[in-house]
């Protein structure tokens, strides 16, 4: 396990409310005691109850929207007040659509990059100058995704907008380095999240998805924040402007092997 608090005094997890995002909120708290952690979504899910089992000292909720400027400065300024120093930045919030490329609207492709690129410059930015204001380094975790590494067809936005996430991770971790700001990334591919499993049960995913990853199963949520506390931890404070793959060998199964 990681050193006691990772560095850090409070960690902003902006899509805290669900998936990846909430387990990442679950393991920063009971793995670091010592480290606060601020939840941030545009729809708060569990974590109302969970902060009644946390504490209030502990674990602040905002709902919030950070597809633009203000709402992700409204973030930082909320978690500042309430956190002595603010350390540690993890975006995974995101949303996808299934559109035909001819048939897409501009309302479908500007949903789907607002959410995933705009949001993550703007958490990315509003927290990079909050560190600098303050003469203060930190580790951001962004979240990219193998989808954009082959073709994905009916899910062009998001694909897109994941390949610009790599693009912004790498640009801004050599634009920040003199601040002491580490910006990495995560590439999961399939989560156990609600919403993979819904989609298995409903039968929108092809069952031989499972096959295709080398460990034959998908990943679930903690495996992937689990990535997460490690490029925020100090055992990783040599590393920056880096995509991590978490997926269990998908990406790189390109020859079916039976042994």
């Amino acid at each position: 396990m990681p050193e006691s608090n990772g560095g850090h005094e409070a960690i902003i997890v902006a899509g805290g409310a669900s998936g990846i995002g909430f387990a990442t909120v679950k393991r920063l708290l009971a793995n670091w005691p010592d480290v606060k952690v601020i939840a941030a979504d545009i729809h708060l899910g569990v974590l109302e109850e969970f902060q009644k089992e946390i504490g209030t000292d502990r674990l602040l909720i905002l709902k919030s929207d950070i597809t633009s400027a203000q709402g992700a400065a409204q973030v930082i300024i909320e978690s500042a007040q309430w956190a002595k120093s603010l350390t540690g930045l993890v975006v995974t919030a995101g949303n996808s659509t299934n559109h035909s490329s001819l048939e897409m609207t501009p309302e479908q492709w500007k949903e789907v990059r607002d959410c995933h690129l705009d949001g993550h410059f703007y958490m990315n930015q509003a927290f990079a100058r909050n560190l600098v204001a303050n003469k203060t380094g930190g580790a951001i975790v962004n979240f990219s995704s193998v989808a954009h590494i082959f073709a994905w067809p009916r899910r062009l936005p998001y694909a897109v907008a994941k390949a610009g996430i790599d693009a912004l991770t790498r640009t801004l971790a050599v634009e920040w380095a003199e601040f002491g700001i580490r910006v990495n990334a995560i590439a999961p591919g399939y989560v156990n999240t609600a919403m993979v499993i819904n989609a298995q049960q409903a039968g929108y995913l092809d069952p031989s998805l499972v096959d295709m990853h080398a460990m034959k199963r998908f990943s679930e949520p903690d495996e992937i924040a689990a990535g997460v506390q490690f490029l925020l931890s100090t055992e990783a404070s040599f590393i920056t402007g880096e995509i991590l793959t978490i997926d269990g060998g998908f990406s790189v199964n390109k020859i079916p092997w039976h042994k």
